[in-house]
């Protein structure tokens, strides 16, 4: 009687180091679930708080902390001009993620600036 073989394509069964890692972590997961032996398992607890509120007031206050005016702050946080004048004037507050970038700004704004500025040797 004839047997039936499949034939393996050129890759099936080989895989690469982060396949394996994926498969060793996989492994190591499930086996802490089903035996309920997370000693082995790395679990972390991370809290991201929220980006502070950026009103007119913190806005113009970080502007004048800075010494720019809206055009170069609107630059550093890249943005328009048109949009740093409504968040100033309170037409418009800025979406979490500038709120985020001018958390990070007034920090340290001096370091913030630094990173940005590149001074041409001569």
């Amino acid at each position: 009687m004839a047997r039936a073989t499949k034939k393996r394509s050129a890759g099936a069964g080989k895989t690469n180091k982060a396949g394996r890692e994926l498969l060793k972590a996989v492994r190591e997961a499930h086996h802490a679930v089903t035996t309920g032996d997370f000693s082995g398992i790395t679990i972390r607890d991370v809290e991201i708080p929220d980006p502070g509120e950026w009103g007119p007031d913190e806005v113009r206050a970080l502007r004048h902390r800075l010494g720019v005016s809206h055009r170069v702050l609107a630059d550093l946080v890249g943005v328009s001009r048109a949009l740093m004048a409504h968040w100033e004037y309170g037409r418009r507050k800025p979406a979490r993620l500038a709120c985020r970038l001018l958390d990070k700004i007034n920090e340290d704004p001096e370091a913030y600036m630094e990173s940005l500025i590149h001074r041409k040797a001569g």
